[in-house]
């Protein structure tokens, strides 16, 4: 399976290329002092190969870093090749989207919009089931632990220490699509607004008067970390987008921007669920 890098990962690789360009060594000379093709540098440079602890030592020896710098490297590879809580899921995933769990469990701020369904990271394990089941992704063995996904997800909303900061759009239309019956609806509904409570998560409802909007083209969520640039996540029907460039992320921020003040409020969006949740019969 192709090497999928995380946030970590990733950083390591900036890093790697800091180090060498800051020993004042092109890719070629490094390559040549560490007896390795120039492609391999290029790979590691890239994060497009695990980079292990012993040639991040290698490397750090020929460039000739201080200690502290060493010991930080290090323990950045060490934390970049452990395996995620979902690798044992890859195989009912969407392509690319074990990219996005990745991402997702080493971020700071979660922005996101959802205009069909009610988001991932908010789904009660009926509703999840019934949208995989519904949109004939998955066999019924498959959408069992596609669901345990979607549920692990959620940790991240109540953990005590570094909670995932939450701030979710969703479009009325999405609230009102009755996934699974008016049960397994409700329910859901009523999850919403549970989370919707927590100090972390800001939950709005951009409503139908809203009419045409910034987002109409579809859903994004968009990433923010600590030490490392924003990522925009994009999903279709074949896989998933991922976009990093200052450029477009800024766009998705100013996006996110209109759609807040076109959206209700929290308290007037839990409101309207509440309201939704009583007329389901």
């Amino acid at each position: 399976m192709a090497y999928v890098p995380t946030v970590r990962g990733r950083r390591l690789a900036h890093e790697i290329r800091r180090i060498r360009e800051a020993a004042g060594l092109s890719g070629e000379q490094a390559a040549r002092l560490a007896g390795w093709d120039q492609s391999k540098i290029s790979r590691m440079e890239n994060a497009r190969m695990r980079i292990t602890s012993g040639e991040v030592m290698e490397l750090c020896e020929i460039y000739t870093v201080t200690a502290e710098e060493r010991t930080e490297l290090v323990r950045l590879a060490r934390e970049a090749r452990r395996q995620g809580w979902w690798h044992p899921y890859r195989a009912v995933l969407k392509t690319g989207f074990t990219q996005f769990l990745g991402f997702e469990a080493e971020a700071a701020t979660y922005r996101g919009y959802d205009a069909q369904v009610i988001p991932g990271l908010f789904q009660t394990g009926d509703y999840a089931r019934a949208v995989l089941l519904g949109s004939r992704q998955v066999s019924s063995e498959e959408a069992d632990r596609a669901v345990r996904v979607r549920l692990g997800r959620q940790a991240r909303l109540t953990a005590g220490t570094s909670p995932l900061n939450v701030w979710q759009i969703v479009e009325e239309a999405a609230l009102r699509r009755v996934v699974g019956g008016p049960a397994i609806m409700r329910a859901q509904l009523r999850r919403l607004l549970e989370l919707g409570e927590l100090a972390n998560v800001s939950l709005q409802v951009l409503p139908f008067s809203a009419g045409v909007h910034a987002a109409i083209d579809g859903s994004f969520v968009l990433l923010t970390f600590d030490g490392y640039p924003d990522v925009l996540y994009l999903e279709h029907l074949m896989g998933c987008v991922y976009l990093e460039e200052p450029e477009e992320t800024r766009r998705a921020t100013l996006v996110f921007d209109h759609l807040r003040a076109s959206a209700l409020n929290t308290g007037d969006s839990a409101n309207l669920i509440r309201d939704m949740t009583d007329s389901l019969v």
